[in-house]
């Protein structure tokens, strides 16, 4: 359905008064919703990409919405027992988010803290304990930042580049190339990254001091899980793998540091950029792992795979329509396309 229609349809239905009435039926009660975030923004990382990257007073109206609703947010572990043992509480909703942005402690926990939301976080660790910019989404917004300006950047390619919308993710995309097809280390990527920004006349060393991009250090995390954050895996490197010894060597590495920093075992993941392979949900069973959410838009039934739950991916370019729509579950009645996961996470091997 395009997404133009959808939103019509959407706001006649919350007029109607069928939002309240499906929010409290037995049928919304045996179903549990996911919400997946990323970033919340300290500058204007939401201009940047509005689907990774939220604003603060949006995430307050989310929770707002989700109080007001009297919805059941609840722990992920505790949610996806209940999810299959029938005994999910009315509304249930559990609060999840990606990669482990450094913002994440600044900009959200405090808010999940007012609300009385439990959260949990899936935390890649690399660049935790490496702390610069995390290298491809921080090519992106070096790129974007450039716009109006000319690029001459070999890596980027050949000729010189006028950079606008169009232009600065083609540079994205070949300055990723690059990295990938050099095999360069993170600090040889990191040094990419501040010859980019030089090339752009941009300050590379005040993003990095204002840490945009940057995800927690192990101690911040430790912090927030003191705090109630629950920290569960997302592989090492941000990276899957075909193969199934480095599949889960990646997890392993994840859970070992994890463990480190929280002293909790983590036994749910998350499938990085929402890419998988038909084996990986075999693989991850075999090796104990409890569940793994994707990133398919959906709302989670006792007939869900565990290791393929759905989530609903929020943004800053999502509605409140449309976060509503998702929360009653109505949203799961209405034709949707399938989201396209990224395959950049899956690491080619000889």
């Amino acid at each position: 359905m395009p997404r133009r229609i959808k939103k019509v349809v959407l706001q006649v239905a919350g007029r109607s008064g069928f939002y309240g009435l499906l929010l409290n039926s037995p049928w919304r009660r045996r179903r549990l919703l996911i919400l997946c975030y990323h970033g919340v923004s300290r500058d204007d990382e939401h201009l940047w990409d509005s689907s990774l990257y939220m604003e603060p007073a949006v995430l307050r109206r989310r929770l707002e919405y989700l109080a007001k609703a009297r919805c059941n947010v609840i722990g992920l572990d505790d949610a996806v027992r209940r999810l299959y043992d029938g005994s999910l509480p009315p509304r249930a909703v559990v609060i999840t988010f990606d990669d482990g942005f450094h913002d994440f402690q600044e900009q959200a926990f405090p808010l999940l803290r007012e609300f009385g939301f439990p959260a949990t976080v899936y935390l890649t660790t690399y660049y935790s304990e490496f702390n610069r910019p995390v290298f491809d989404p921080m090519v992106g917004y070096l790129a974007w930042k450039g716009r109006g300006r000319r690029l001459v950047f070999p890596p980027a390619g050949d000729e010189p580049i006028e950079l606008d919308d169009h232009s600065c993710e083609d540079v994205a995309r070949n300055v990723r190339r690059f990295a990938r097809r050099e095999g360069l280390s993170g600090l040889a990527k990191d040094e990419l990254l501040g010859s980019l920004a030089e090339a752009l006349g941009i300050d590379y060393e005040e993003l990095c001091r204002r840490r945009i991009l940057h995800l927690m250090t192990p101690a911040e995390a430790r912090r927030v899980a003191a705090g109630g954050i629950v920290l569960e895996l997302h592989t090492h490197r941000h990276r899957v793998s075909e193969h199934r010894e480095s599949f889960l060597g990646e997890i392993e590495d994840n859970r070992r540091r994890i463990k480190a920093i929280s002293g909790a075992e983590p036994f749910h993941f998350c499938y990085p950029g929402g890419f998988l392979l038909p084996e990986f949900p075999v693989w991850l069973r075999e090796s104990g792992v409890r569940s793994a959410t994707t990133c398919e838009p959906g709302i989670c039934t006792r007939h869900s795979s565990p290791w393929l739950l759905p989530r609903v991916v929020d943004g800053n370019n999502t509605t409140m329509s449309e976060f509503g729509a998702w929360v009653t579950g109505f949203a799961a009645l209405v034709p949707k396309r399938r989201r396209k996961a990224a395959d950049w996470p899956l690491q080619k091997e000889p």
